[in-house]
């Protein structure tokens, strides 16, 4: 004869005599005591959650299967699955939360509400909404072709109509007068300016072109330097 452990079910306080060996949602359901589940035990859902309240440790270690679906938390929420539990020894267990004639209720409604939407009758549109609905149609479509019209008659050949304050051309530039560049003023040729400089443009000029004196002297005088003298030269062949 198989071993039986004690299961105190709270809040009734009903007690079952459970064999070992047995998952708690099977055990439970012969004992006539209702546990929700959607799956039939294959720990596919969770609707058979119980809270253990004490005997915690006469219980089967959670399956890989139910840590997949509730974690590894059991130290904090006290919650298992029915269907992956077996007992080992005397436990007290909260099944609250499996209430039959609520799940029954809210069963029936949802398939109350299901049937009443499947009895619904199609909508069927009247003749008279139908040409309702096709005469604002054309009407939308004939108020577009008519605004595109306008806008086409609008751009043709709009450079010809009078300018106005808001369709003038842009100026570039501010408007401002374009101003000439520095080689519009040179005759290569001649290699002379076309036109007088300013104060400021004679001004730079005159200094590059001191400058570039300063520097063809500077390089005559090294140059000069590196020359050797002819009485050195004169010096260096009489001692060859």
């Amino acid at each position: 004869m198989s071993k039986t452990h004690k299961v105190t079910l709270r809040p009734e306080g009903k007690v079952v005599h459970i064999e070992e060996g047995k998952n708690l949602l099977v055990a439970l359901r012969e004992a006539d005591t209702y546990i929700k589940s959607s799956c039939g035990g294959h720990a596919t859902c969770t609707d058979c959650i119980i809270k253990i309240v004490s005997g915690e440790d006469n219980l089967t270690p959670p399956p890989f299967e139910e840590l997949k679906l509730l974690g590894n938390v059991f130290h904090i929420t006290k919650e298992r699955l029915a269907c992956q539990t077996m007992i080992l020894g005397d436990v007290t267990i909260d099944i609250s939360k499996h209430d039959k004639a609520s799940d029954e209720a809210r069963l029936k409604n949802k398939t109350s509400n299901y049937s009443k939407k499947k009895q619904a009758k199609p909508l069927v549109r009247k003749e008279q909404d139908i040409g309702k609905i096709r005469q604002d149609k054309s009407d939308e479509q004939a108020k577009f072709e008519a605004e595109q019209k306008e806008k086409s008659d609008t751009w043709k050949n709009h450079w010809e109509k009078e300018k106005g304050p808001i369709n003038e051309a842009k100026k570039l530039a501010g408007g401002k007068r374009p101003k000439f560049f520095d080689t519009d003023k040179v005759d290569y040729e001649k290699d002379t300016y076309t036109r007088p400089l300013s104060a400021e443009s004679q001004k730079l000029k005159d200094d590059r072109l001191a400058k570039e004196k300063q520097l063809k002297n500077d390089k005559e005088l090294v140059k000069k330097s590196k020359e050797i003298p002819e009485s050195d030269k004169d010096f260096k062949k009489f001692r060859s």
